[in-house]
């Protein structure tokens, strides 16, 4: 009977040691190179384990252990359904609700892109933020909607690395202020297209606006054929009046002059100037009249002047009866 009591209680012993060994070996646990474990004890972090091999409470501490070195990839606006491989290639699906938005001259665009982060900060990722993965994709969001608001159709289908270069610090920014323990290591615009669905109606837009430089073109090309032959013209014009202008008034001052000179000479001598100025009157008159008839009222005797001719026999006189001119 004690005998058999011994070996009952070293089998119990044994048991207990095994339970104990079974315990305490899996208490024992491994950071891998590039990983940060937290030690969680009740429910609190009372500890932070770089790579090693280290032992915790069973039963009473846990770990949760992220790699720091790990470049995270996540799509928006889009999903992998299927990895491309030698001989198969990738499969994609769009996710409308996050890649349709809407430009400031309020025309619609699709984006696909990436962006790649790493943690930095174990405490923070794994217990500050109850949704990392989920946080850093509204934050994302928020960011490059944002960013296409603030620009045209036509800024957004033709700067997509400028997007990423103004993308990259803010998506930063706003992550710090959340202070969940990620660094941002880059941002790629994979696409930026119009949807289907609208891409017809945004080609007759680009059409028409085709169609509207075309015709400014024209027009300004036509101005300036035109506006210099109407400047020259315009120039010809003033040059003609004031040359005009300047002929009209020289011969009007010449005439003043002249009106002048006889008034002041009609003043010295009224009489024999009045009879020069009938001299020269007659003399302008009578210098292509040809033939000129003189009848007298008191006499029968008609004159014939022929002015034209030089000779002696310029003046005839032809007896008439009286009265019959």
């Amino acid at each position: 009977m004690k005998y058999r009591g011994m070996k009952k209680g070293l089998s119990i012993a044994l048991c207990i040691v095994a339970v104990v060994a079974v315990i305490a070996s899996g208490s024992f646990y491994r950071v891998g190179q590039g990983e940060e474990a937290l030690v969680i004890t009740l429910g609190r972090v009372t500890d932070i384990k770089g790579p090693g091999l280290y032992w915790k409470l069973p039963l009473i501490q846990s770990i949760i252990s992220e790699s720091v070195t790990t470049i995270h990839t996540k799509e928006y606006g889009y999903r992998t359904t299927q990895s491309g491989s030698a001989g198969t290639a990738a499969k994609y699906a769009d996710v409308e609700d996050e890649s349709v938005m809407l430009t400031n001259d309020d025309s619609i665009v699709s984006i696909e892109a990436i962006y790649q982060y790493t943690i930095r900060d174990v405490k923070q990722y794994a217990f500050d933020i109850d949704d990392p993965e989920g946080t850093l994709q509204l934050a994302f969001e928020a960011i490059i909607r944002r960013n296409i608001q603030n620009r045209t159709l036509d800024d957004a289908l033709l700067n997509k690395e400028e997007i990423e270069q103004q993308v990259l610090p803010d998506f930063q920014a706003l992550i710090d202020t959340y202070e969940m323990g990620v660094k941002i290591n880059d941002v790629r615009i994979q696409n930026i297209t119009v949807p289907a669905d609208v891409a017809s109606a945004y080609e007759d837009v680009n059409n028409a606006n085709n169609e509207k430089t075309k015709r400014l073109d024209e027009a300004e090309k036509y101005a300036n054929e035109i506006l210099p032959t109407a400047r020259s013209k315009a120039y010809q014009t003033v040059q003609e009046a004031e040359g005009y202008k300047a002929e009209t008034i020289a011969a009007a001052e010449s005439e003043v002059a002249v009106f002048k000179a006889v008034y002041e000479k009609y003043q010295s001598a009224p009489e024999i100037t009045r009879k020069r100025l009938l001299i020269e009157t007659m003399e302008r008159i009578l210098q292509n009249s040809g033939r000129i008839i003189v009848a007298e009222p008191d006499s029968d005797v008609v004159k014939i002047l022929n002015v034209d001719e030089s000779s002696s026999n310029a003046i005839s006189v032809v007896g008439a009866e009286e009265g019959s001119l």
